[in-house]
């Protein structure tokens, strides 16, 4: 397990509250360990975003002895990361951006059970049935937003995009097309930017939703509503390009079988439009 160095204000909980109890023990325990010698902290990354997965606790009592960095590690297990992005969201509401944040926020077990424990739980009863917490869809107007949010998801994609020019390319045009979200709280954990060739036909230009919350219905949630629009706005045909089959791709099979289940029929492969290298399967969805 590689490891390494990072400064506590650079994390963010993902917990709104300390266990005293809990503390206390952890208090004891450094009373007589080399803070050095302790087991590294569990950290995840989604985006551009570092926050705890576990360890807060220690992580608190370490920073009450001055401490102001810590051995951590990338988190692999495979968790509920929706879960985590929610804990994460109400972090941030609450104004908790660093552990220091719950200074305030040390409260004794039972009600550590009742504000936080009962809470989670909850929620996620809720994401088990498929009921998302504040999560919902929204149309970005700002064009520097635009671009930010393409690039921060894109880099954190690279088995779909991992060609840097391209990155640059769509980074620098989303910020004139259409552009819609997918949030978790404040976070944008997934977009699509929409490009209008005419009256009757609009196309995908570039779509990205991060990987750990996938099939949990976001894209879905997102077409729903870019659909929505173009009916109103009377658009009859919906387009995308994506990689095509004679190009055999785990990840891109995977992106076809969605456009497939939201009602795109495959079109056309052709070596002209992305060079003989990169054949480009046309697929479309009258609307």
């Amino acid at each position: 397990m590689s490891t390494l160095m990072m400064r506590l204000s650079e994390i963010q909980p993902s917990q709104l509250y300390i266990s005293e109890v809990k503390l206390k023990k952890v208090r004891t325990l450094l009373e007589d360990v080399d803070p050095r010698s302790l087991d590294p902290i569990p950290v995840k990354k989604i985006g551009d975003t570092v926050f705890f997965t576990d360890g807060h606790t220690r992580a608190y009592a370490l920073m009450e002895q001055g401490v102001d960095s810590v051995h951590v590690f990338w988190d692999e297990d495979d968790l509920d990361w929706l879960q985590y992005l929610v804990c994460v969201s109400w972090c941030e509401d609450a104004g908790i951006r660093e552990i220091a944040h719950l200074r305030g926020r040390v409260v004794d077990h039972s009600t550590y059970r009742r504000l936080w424990h009962k809470r989670c739980d909850a929620m996620q009863k809720e994401t088990r049935e498929g009921h998302y917490e504040n999560v919902y869809t929204r149309q970005v107007e700002d064009p520097v937003e635009k671009s930010r949010i393409t690039e921060r998801i894109l880099r954190a994609l690279p088995d779909w995009f991992g060609i840097e020019e391209a990155i640059h390319e769509y980074v620098r045009e989303v910020a004139e097309k259409d552009f819609f979200t997918i949030n978790v709280g404040d976070r944008a954990v997934g977009f699509v930017s929409i490009h209008h060739h005419n009256a009757f036909t609009s196309e995908i230009y570039c779509m990205g939703i991060y990987q750990e919350v996938h099939r949990r219905g976001f894209g879905q949630r997102l077409l729903q509503e870019v659909v929505s629009r173009l009916e109103a706005d009377g658009k009859k045909f919906l387009t995308v390009k994506t990689l095509g089959d004679s190009f055999p791709d785990p990840a891109y099979a995977r992106t076809k079988q969605f456009y497939q289940s939201m009602g795109f029929y495959p079109l056309e492969e052709s070596l002209a439009i992305w060079g003989a290298e990169t054949p480009c399967l046309v697929m479309l969805k009258p609307l």
